[in-house]
């Protein structure tokens, strides 16, 4: 046994996992000898991280998430990853034994951040199968979690979330529904921003409680400033990556605050005026409880028009009358031009709205 795979690990670090609980010696030993004796395949992949962290490679691969174009492997320095899981946990006040909660994939970099976290602060990780209400069967409250909406939404169907003290929402929007919701809620919740390339998030913000905000604050030294498009670009500080630029459109407040506005590549324009669709989104959210978004397809007068469209089995349930009432309202270009529903939308592997794909299926109009 390598002694240096436990150094890398604090002292007080204890994966609990299928009801056993392994200190990072224990759990050491156990892989190099391939005694963990897990045949579940979502128990497996956090066996296999294991081993991928403590092998001798500096470099750790991981895969993106495709959201906004085809999914790519980069290369992660595991230094950074250290780096990035000691911002979070100074962020949020983690301990040493402080309880947490592995419920997302370590597929994807925020399950595997999870996991970096709790090895660099000397958590003792709850690990739970990554799906459904993930909160349901812990009896002792943690004091971290990080989940995805569809996980936030089934822990408040189930009255569960009080369960963690410090809950970290991320993957996908939050909706203006949900927000209302978490506002009842004692547990101190916040929304991230951030990508794989940067380790999971550079910047978050506070969705309910004191302090509560639209803008998002930068960890540590991190600094933003924009591009000529408007775009967020990203000054890592001490992760070490350098500038990152982004295609999302943002507001400024300082060099250390800025809010979300959309993607530069969603943007739709419609004779010449540009239509952020997210802005719009954001306005149908309280009425439609399907999964939905705005986009733009060719049209021969505007070039493009703006379209809604929804994932819906029929259009029988879609409310079109209070969608044209709520259109009216709204300036003529930015009116949506037809309403389609479309059975299946296509998704990522790691759960995102895929709209280029989707825009693709076929689609029945409503409207």
């Amino acid at each position: 046994m390598a002694r240096n795979k436990i150094l890398n690990m604090h002292p007080s670090f204890i994966l609990e996992i299928d009801n056993r609980c392994f200190s990072g010696q224990h759990l050491v030993e156990a892989i190099e000898k391939d005694h963990l004796d897990l045949h579940v395949s979502w128990q497996n992949s956090i066996v296999k991280f294991l081993k991928q962290w403590l092998n001798d490679d500096e470099v750790m691969l991981v895969h993106t998430s495709g959201s906004t174009g085809n999914p790519q492997v980069i290369r992660l320095l595991k230094s950074q990853m250290r780096i990035s899981a000691s911002l979070t946990c100074d962020y949020f006040d983690l301990q040493p034994a402080d309880r947490a909660l592995l419920c997302l994939s370590v597929e994807n970099i925020a399950g595997k951040m999870m996991m970096v976290r709790a090895m660099e602060r000397g958590l003792h990780l709850i690990a739970v199968l990554p799906a459904g209400c993930p909160l349901s069967n812990i009896s002792e409250k943690v004091k971290f979690a990080a989940m995805v909406p569809l996980q936030v939404q089934r822990c408040l169907k189930e009255k569960c979330l009080d369960r963690t003290e410090k809950l970290l929402i991320g993957g996908a929007a939050v909706s203006d529904k949900m927000l209302q919701e978490l506002m009842d809620q004692a547990v101190a919740c916040y929304c991230s921003y951030g990508m794989t390339e940067t380790m999971s998030h550079v910047a978050l913000k506070k969705l309910n409680g004191k302090n509560a905000s639209e803008w998002f604050e930068g960890l540590a030294d991190i600094r933003f400033s924009l591009d000529d498009r408007g775009c967020l670009t990203i000054d890592t500080g001490r992760l070490g990556i350098g500038k990152l630029q982004t295609n999302d459109l943002c507001e400024l407040d300082g060099k250390n605050k800025f809010r979300w506005l959309g993607r530069i590549d969603f943007v739709i324009n419609s004779g010449g005026v540009k239509v952020i669709p997210e802005k719009l989104e954001k306005l149908l959210s309280p009425i439609l409880h399907f999964p939905f978004f705005i986009s733009g397809i060719p049209d021969e007068e505007f070039g493009e028009k703006v379209v809604l469209l929804i994932e819906a089995p029929t259009a029988k349930d879609i409310p079109v009358d209070q969608l044209i009432g709520l259109f009216q309202a709204w300036p003529k270009y930015e009116r949506p031009k037809n309403i389609f529903y479309i059975p299946a939308f296509s998704y990522t592997h790691s759960g995102k709205l895929n709209r280029g794909a989707s825009l693709s299926c076929e689609r029945y109009p409503v409207l």
